[in-house]
């Protein structure tokens, strides 16, 4: 999966701080925040978010309580289509591509979160298998990681 980096025209307008203790691990990660998708319904909403080194595009399942963001797929979707007009069929079910600024909203005004390591794992593997959106299966309960541990580095975009 050759995927470029994520490399900004100009500084997106929403971003938050993902702690990852992945390959370049234990630090706070400035990444863009791309849209947001809900259901028909509206009561599945998740949140996608751009890794700034691999350029994929996560779709996040928000754990406020934990402060962890839950990988649940990978979407390929473009920035563009995040407008609260297009929509997306993923596992049968359609997606509203909602904002950034509706995406920001779900976060209720946190700009630090977890990147919860299991589920991203989870994603990157399903999605290597099949080759298409999917959601991960269903999450698995376990010790999380609760709070950003003290003085770790924090990666900015590039300006």
């Amino acid at each position: 999966m050759d995927r470029k980096p994520y490399v900004p025209a100009a500084r997106p307008r929403h971003t938050i701080f993902v702690y990852t203790e992945e390959q370049r691990g234990n630090q706070l990660v400035e990444s863009p925040v791309i849209g947001m998708m809900s259901d028909v319904s509206g009561s599945d909403k998740l949140i996608v978010v751009q890794d700034p080194h691999s350029g994929l595009k996560f779709v996040y399942r928000v754990d406020h309580e934990s402060s962890n963001l839950d990988a649940a797929a990978l979407t390929e979707q473009d920035a563009a289509l995040f407008d609260g007009k297009h929509s997306v069929q993923i596992d049968y079910t359609s997606y509203r591509l909602g904002t950034a600024d509706n995406a920001v909203k779900l976060l209720r005004g946190k700009t630090q979160w977890i990147q919860d390591k299991g589920a991203v794992l989870s994603v990157l593997l399903q999605n290597a298998a099949a080759r298409k959106s999917r959601f991960s299966a269903v999450r698995i309960e376990r010790d999380r990681l609760r709070k950003v541990p003290p003085g770790v580095p924090v990666e900015r975009l590039p300006t």
